[in-house]
C-alpha cells in the first residue's frame, strides 16, 4: 500500500469538511482529483465517511478546546460564536506541527480573529501569547482591552524574562472602558 499517499489524504479529510462531502457524493471523482494510487484509491473508497466526520469532530472539538484553554478571554469575550469563528479558521489553515502546537493554533486563530475584524477578539491577550512563544526579553503594548476583575480598561501591558527566561508580564490600567450597549 502506498502509505504516504493514504494519510496525506486521511489528513486532507479529518482537516476539511467540504473534501470529505465531496467524497461521500462522488468517491471516483474524489480519488481521480487526488491523484492516488491504485493501493490508496482502494483504502480511500472503502472509508465510511460517518465514521470520518465523527473521528473530525472528536479531533475538532479537542483542537477548540485546547485553544479556548490558552485564549479564555477572547474564547469568552466571542460568545456564542466562538465555535463557528474557529471553525471558519480551521477551514482556511493547516494544523500547526511543533512541541507548541496548541500554542501556534492560538496564536494563529488570534490572527484570524484580528485579519477578519471579529468583534470579541481581545488584543492584550494576543500580545501575552506572542510574547511568551517569540522569546522576546521585553516589550511594552498599549491597549484598550485589558481585562481587570472582568472590567475593561484601557492601559499598558509591560512582558519581560526573569534571568531565568521565565515570561513575567504586568499591567497598568489608566481608564476604564465603557460597556459596549
Amino acid at each position: 500500500m502506498n502509505a504516504p499517499d493514504t494519510v496525506r489524504v486521511l489528513a486532507l479529510l479529518l482537516h476539511n469538511q467540504s473534501l470529505r462531502d465531496q467524497l461521500r457524493t462522488n468517491p471516483s471523482a474524489f480519488i481521480a482529483a487526488q491523484e492516488l494510487s491504485d493501493e490508496a484509491a482502494q483504502v480511500i473508497a472503502s472509508l465510511d465517511c460517518d465514521q470520518l466526520d465523527r473521528q473530525a469532530e472528536a479531533l475538532l472539538s479537542k483542537r477548540r478546546f485546547q485553544v479556548a484553554q490558552i485564549i479564555p478571554q477572547t474564547w469568552n469575550s466571542l460568545g456564542s460564536v466562538a465555535s463557528q469563528q474557529f471553525q471558519n479558521y480551521v477551514e482556511q489553515t493547516t494544523w500547526p506541527e511543533s512541541h507548541q502546537k496548541h500554542e501556534r493554533d492560538a496564536l494563529h486563530f488570534c490572527e484570524y480573529l484580528q485579519r477578519q475584524r471579529i468583534p470579541g477578539y481581545r488584543k492584550s491577550e494576543h500580545n501575552w501569547l506572542k510574547f511568551r512563544l517569540h522569546k522576546r526579553w521585553f516589550r511594552i503594548h498599549w491597549v484598550t482591552d485589558l481585562v481587570i476583575d472582568q472590567r475593561r480598561f484601557c492601559g499598558i501591558q509591560v512582558f519581560g524574562r526573569n534571568p531565568s527566561g521565565a515570561p513575567l508580564k504586568r499591567a497598568f490600567r489608566l481608564k476604564r472602558v465603557p460597556e459596549a450597549k
